[in-house]
């Protein structure tokens, strides 16, 4: 069974695996989302905690940089997507005066230097809303506009027209996760994308889809190949319905180490977990301590604090 939101594209793509292959994996309806676990949560990245006006679409997590939810659309339902609790919620899109909100506060944070759009997938709106969004915000002087998109994958046809809005962003963060779904057609909306931006990609590091050495790899070499640069490889928030994607850490800490020792070290992503509760990402780049009751001490990016993380599998 699939969600019924699934561009004939990607089918086209899934109908070429066998049943049960990554594609097919991260949209198919799995009886496993029943099973929430003790400890996960609607919220894992504690977007609550730190979304700041325009009806909690804007969240300032980090000094630097503010998340702008503009749509709760998506060209697609991911199985394991950590904001499922407002993808297709046919919550509104974003609005002039919620526009104006975030743009006033901008003005207010001057350590803010970039802005981030996403969703929902920011492609879903039309051109011209784009332009003007992007437009009310890159009027703060000096501010970055950063759009992350899954569009190039789910639909590329969509980015065939796409060159006055994405001459207007500074940096596209796609989100690939398996080098599947690096097709021509995929290759052909990203360089469009990337006439006048910087490429970077985002994967999830997910169970029976990228789990392995190959799998990364093939992943990294596919994406450079498109002139994208890997930048981070998430592991898996504590979102409800979504234990049966996570791997122990263990075992990603050592698919990291053997990545480092067959790839250049500008093809191999970094490894980042989010603490929940709104504590920051942190980059797993050295071996934390395991002890036996399986909780895991991290420190925040935020607080500078030692905050306990337990591994839900």
């Amino acid at each position: 069974m699939f969600e019924e939101k699934i561009t004939e594209y990607y089918q086209g793509l899934i109908d070429t695996e066998v049943p049960d292959g990554p594609l097919a994996r991260m949209l198919r309806v799995s009886e496993c989302e029943n099973k929430v676990r003790e400890g996960e949560t609607e919220d894992p990245t504690g977007d609550a905690v730190h979304s700041r006006c325009a009806n909690g679409r804007l969240i300032h997590r980090y000094r630097d940089r503010a998340l702008l939810l503009v749509t709760d659309r998506c060209p697609a339902h991911c199985r394991f997507c950590f904001r499922r609790r407002l993808v297709g919620k046919t919550i509104p899109d974003i609005s002039d005066n919620e526009i104006e909100e975030v743009s006033k506060y901008l003005s207010l944070n001057e350590g803010i230097k970039e802005i981030v759009l996403s969703g929902g997938d920011p492609l879903s709106l039309s051109n011209s809303r784009l332009l003007e969004i992007i437009g009310a915000l890159k009027a703060k002087s000096g501010l970055s506009v950063r759009v992350h998109t899954r569009y190039p994958v789910y639909m590329p046809s969509r980015c065939s027209d796409f060159h006055d809005v994405a001459s207007l962003v500074d940096t596209f963060m796609l989100h690939v996760n398996h080098a599947k779904e690096i097709t021509p057609q995929f290759k052909k909306a990203a360089a469009v994308l990337g006439e006048s931006a910087f490429l970077l990609n985002q994967s999830v590091l997910l169970k029976g889809v990228n789990d392995s050495v190959d799998e990364l790899e093939a992943l990294s070499r596919g994406l450079f190949s498109a002139g994208i640069l890997p930048a981070y490889l998430h592991y898996p928030d504590i979102a409800p319905g979504i234990s049966h994607f996570r791997i122990p850490l263990k075992k990603a800490l050592g698919l990291m180490n053997a990545l480092q020792k067959q790839l250049s070290g500008y093809l191999v992503p970094r490894l980042l977990i989010d603490i929940p509760g709104g504590q920051g990402k942190v980059v797993l780049s050295k071996n934390p301590s395991f002890p036996p009751d399986g909780k895991i001490l991290l420190k925040s990016p935020l607080s500078g604090e030692l905050r306990e993380y337990l591994e839900i599998i």
